[in-house]
């Protein structure tokens, strides 16, 4: 093609990202790019590179660029090059410098970059996957600082109606295969969407912004609500930094239900987060949408004045006819194509969270029968109230799937009458491998820290006997009950949910059977023993944390023993026993 704007196209990620900064980095998606736009480009006759970090394979030295920036080698040096002036690299020759009929092409591209490419006097176009992904398929968004290049853009640019249409589609498709409520009728919910740990859209004033940097606001939300429920992200297994914000807030609850579901769930009432893109797609949805923090990387203070402004576009922009129209001369603009694969961006990346048509959606949980206990070793109605972080295996039961997990029970209105506490009881296994140091399962009850018991090590199974109680002060009563347990240790302890009961009483005392007389000689003298065993391990134990941690597991279990029901007492002191030989 006679006229052409450009010779060459330069294809990047943002290479800051790297194992040089103690960071895992992503080349498939730069690869990719270079793949899909390389085939086209070389049937219009332009050449084509990556430019990328050493450390994978690259031509960049992102240890010494760092170095030159006076920049740590770290997350938090990496979150400070995203609005770096990279001037002083172009001086040190640690980067290219481009021409203005160079096209640079490049997958989520902090501002830095494109400051870097714009000062140049080159284009850039800046590309990565929407943030609208409940629709059929897959789809771009890109911006670029080139008018010619956003005319184009434009072409292939999505209508807003079609992700209204998909939304609606969405909303059908769960009318049909979902509850239409989150736990329980006529609860109010808030929706706190997490997000990947290290993400460029976390980037606010060149630092990684946590969760707990913005408990002021999601508290006051919180407040708003009957219950905030906390929806990590799938593919970030670290849940401490939600954690931390969530242990402040009593009115929490998590979730690993499918995140469209949950948007179309008629008692949520709004979606918060940092920067979730689920915050964009919850306003097709019709649900409020509060932004926590504005990232650096679409901040109009930070992008070049001649950065557009993000847009949907199909793939199509991948075609020949597309990347005729970037780079030809204004009057070779070649017509639109007559038709790209819908799906092509489906095919090369598989798997998109939330599109997955084998979940059922959300569950209703039953109204449990206070004052019995429910086995949930055998699937059952009780396993809907498992609303996050549990695994069941065929023939063994319901195990904890990480360090987290969550139980949420609903209450019925007017079951509470007359009742000054509510309790649980729960039974289960603590198991861990022989190499495990000291494994212990903790748990709250409606975000209040409740009970902990610890094993001395691993390679053994020990039964759990956890008594829950909160005292009912809230007026109207609570409508659910919310239980989590976290697994502590080195993380590879396990916790197997046998049986559950929850049930009311007027006073804290009446949580559970009083043992027989003979028995309670026996308890009695057992605690005289294991008391003064444990006073003595607790005041010796000041200079030791993980003892103290354990020691107080074992107090806490000893007398948890005193209201346990007496056919459970033998067991709970021979395992107490067995500790303290141990």
């Amino acid at each position: 093609m006679s006229g052409m704007r450009f010779d060459e196209i330069v294809f990047v990620d943002n290479f800051f990202r790297s194992p040089d900064n103690a960071l895992p980095s992503y080349p498939a998606n730069r690869q990719f790019l270079f793949k899909a736009f390389g085939l086209p480009a070389g049937r219009l006759g332009l050449q084509c590179r990556e430019v990328h970090a050493r450390s994978e394979g690259g031509t960049l030295d992102v240890g010494a660029m760092m170095d030159a920036l006076a920049l740590p080698r770290s997350a938090a040096g990496w979150a400070r090059t995203c609005a770096a002036d990279l001037a002083p690299l172009l001086d040190a020759g640690l980067l290219p410098r481009l021409a203005p009929r160079q096209l640079v092409i490049g997958w989520g591209m902090p501002p830095s970059l494109m400051h870097w490419v714009d000062r140049q006097g080159a284009s850039f176009i800046d590309i990565e996957i929407s943030p609208v992904r409940f629709a059929s398929h897959l789809a771009f968004c890109a911006r670029t600082n080139d008018r010619q290049i956003e005319a184009v853009l434009a072409g292939w640019r999505i209508d807003e109606e079609a992700f209204w249409n998909e939304a609606t589609a969405t909303h059908g498709y769960f009318s049909r295969r979902s509850a239409s409520q989150l736990f329980h009728r006529g609860l109010r919910v808030g929706l706190f969407c997490g997000q990947s740990a290290i993400d460029l859209a976390l980037v606010r004033d060149g630092r990684i912004a946590r969760p707990i940097e913005v408990l002021d606001p999601v508290r006051e939300l919180a407040r708003s609500v009957d219950l905030l429920v906390i929806k990590p992200h799938p593919y970030e297994p670290d849940l401490r930094h939600l954690a931390e914000l969530a242990a402040p807030i009593p009115n929490t609850a998590w979730t690993d239900a499918n995140i469209y579901a949950l948007l179309c769930a008629d008692n949520v009432e709004f979606v918060c987060g940092l920067s979730s893109g689920a915050l964009h797609e919850a306003t097709y949805f019709m649900k409020p949408a509060v932004h926590l923090i504005a990232s650096d990387r679409n901040s109009r203070g930070h992008l070049p004045a001649s950065c557009s402004d993000w847009m949907p576009v199909g793939p199509g922009i991948m075609s020949l006819e597309a990347l005729a129209g970037i780079v030809a001369g204004a009057s070779d603009m070649p017509p639109r194509a007559s038709r790209f694969p819908d799906d092509a961006l489906d095919r090369a990346f598989a798997l998109r969270w939330g599109r997955d048509a084998q979940n059922p959606g959300l569950v209703t949980p039953p109204v449990p029968t206070l004052g019995a206990v429910h086995d949930l070793r055998a699937a059952g109605p009780a396993r809907n109230w498992l609303s996050f972080g549990w695994r069941t295996i065929d023939g063994v039961g319901v195990l904890t799937a990480g360090e987290r997990a969550c139980v949420v029970i609903p209450l019925e209105a007017g079951s509470l009458a007359g009742a000054s506490f509510l309790h649980a009881h729960v039974e289960g296994l603590l198991s861990a491998p022989a190499a495990a140091r000291r494994p212990l399962v903790r748990a709250w009850i409606d975000g209040h820290r409740a009970d902990v018991q610890a094993m001395p090590g691993g390679g053994v199974r020990a039964k759990v006997r956890l008594d829950l109680s909160i005292r009912l002060n809230a007026d109207p009563a609570p409508r659910v009950l919310v239980l989590e347990f976290e697994m502590a240790g080195d993380g590879r302890a396990s916790f197997e949910l046998q049986r559950l009961g929850v049930r009311p009483t007027a006073s804290p005392a009446a949580s559970a059977a009083m043992p027989s007389a003979a028995s309670a000689i026996a308890v009695m003298a057992a605690l005289i023993f294991l008391g003064v065993f444990s006073s003595a391990l607790l005041r010796a134990s000041s200079a030791d944390p993980e003892a103290e941690v354990t020691g107080a597991a074992q107090w806490t279990q000893i007398k948890s023993t005193l209201t346990t029901p007496v056919e459970w007492v033998r067991d709970d002191l021979h395992l107490l026993l067995r500790q303290h030989r141990g």
